[in-house]
């Protein structure tokens, strides 16, 4: 450094005039030099100035890096030393978690258990249920089969009967009975009552009753035939006469050509069996309405001719008609009824199942927990 401030002032003569020719003096000995010759000193003293500048500054950068590590090996002895004394403070405090984990532990297993003991319980109780509503189900099933079998049954043993070319009124007996146990199920307090075998009249008399006194009376005959015939009418009608009845009924499958259901001939109601409780109803209400007005003979003529005008109707038969097909409305809706049963069914061991499911995912979601030590718990929840 001394030197270049030799060499500045040097140059510093040479600009104020100082200058002796084209010499300077050495910066070194003091001796006159040529200028070129001061240019060459003057750049090797900056060059070693240069060179001892980078020498200083890389030992400097060597000091630095030297305390650096000093204080970085400092700092880490810290560190461990605070670790072991962080670690011996919490040890006894990991002591206690763990025995809390423990401790944990046993009352979960403990809740598992009453819950797994409660839940078997109720899956019991629901599968009892379920047995229940099953056997009455098939208890149900089983009694429509048996009743499709016994009608079955019937119509074989109606088969059976024609192929062994019983008499008519053989035939005709079992519809006859069918008829009377109907109509003494429907009518329980009016007196019924059935014609035997052989004897004149028609094959049931049906006397209405209304409370105690009686309001009139409904012959009837029951025919089970292949073909149809007018003399089923005209003896039914004499028997009306006879009997003085105010209605007759001919109970029967068969019908004139081009009749069929519900028909009206010479004062006498033709009806398929299947309709003939729906018309019975009717006529008794009109009987005992009748005999509650006391009408004369010849207002009750009118009124028996407009309610037959009625049964002869579209109206009435459109009616029919309509109970007819609500009836079988309420079959479906039983039969719908058991299917929506078996959906129930279905639906409840879906239920079962899925509880089963979330109470699986509970389990694994508290083994979880409790699996975790207290440090990584309050890690997850940072």
């Amino acid at each position: 450094m001394g030197l270049m401030k030799e060499l500045a002032k040097a140059l510093d003569a040479t600009t104020n005039g100082n200058r002796l020719d084209d010499h300077e003096r050495c910066p070194w000995c003091g001796q006159r030099i040529t200028h070129e010759k001061f240019d060459e000193i003057r750049e090797r003293i900056e060059a070693e100035e240069r060179k001892r500048s980078a020498e200083f500054e890389l030992r400097l950068q060597e000091q630095v890096a030297h305390e650096k590590a000093d204080a970085q090996a400092i700092a880490k002895a810290q560190i461990e030393k605070a670790r072991k004394v962080a670690e011996a403070a919490v040890k006894p405090k990991l002591v206690e978690a763990e025995k809390a984990r423990k401790a944990a532990e046993r009352k979960v297993e403990s809740i598992k258990s009453s819950q797994q003991t409660v839940l078997n319980q109720r899956l019991q109780e629901q599968r009892q249920a379920l047995e229940k509503d099953k056997a009455k189900a098939v208890n149900a099933e089983k009694s429509r089969i048996f009743k499709e079998k016994l009608k079955l049954e019937e119509k074989v043993d109606i088969l059976q009967r024609q192929l062994q070319s019983k008499t008519a009124s053989e035939l005709g007996e079992g519809a006859e009975i069918d008829l009377f146990e109907a109509l003494r199920g429907k009518f329980p307090h009016d007196d019924i009552t059935r014609v035997g075998k052989g004897k004149e009249g028609a094959d049931i008399i049906h006397k209405v009753v209304d409370g105690q006194r009686g309001c009139g009376c409904i012959v009837y005959d029951s025919k089970n035939r292949n073909a149809w015939r007018n003399e089923y009418v005209t003896k039914l009608r004499s028997d009306q006469l006879a009997a003085k009845a105010d209605h007759a009924i001919l109970a029967t499958r068969v019908f004139p050509a081009g009749v069929r259901q519900l028909h009206i001939q010479d004062g006498v109601i033709v009806s398929n069996p299947a309709r003939t409780l729906v018309i019975v109803e009717m006529l008794r209400k009109h009987i005992v309405q009748i005999a509650a007005m006391r009408l004369s003979n010849e207002s009750r003529h009118e009124k028996m001719v407009t309610l037959y005008d009625f049964i002869n109707s579209d109206r009435f038969g459109q009616i029919l008609d309509q109970i007819e097909t609500q009836t079988d409305d309420l079959l479906e809706i039983d039969v719908k009824e058991k299917k929506a049963h078996d959906l129930t069914w279905n639906r409840r061991g879906e239920l079962i199942r899925a509880v089963q499911r979330v109470q699986a995912d509970l389990s694994s979601e508290i083994d979880r927990i409790i699996g975790e030590s207290p440090v990584e718990r309050s890690a997850r929840a940072t």
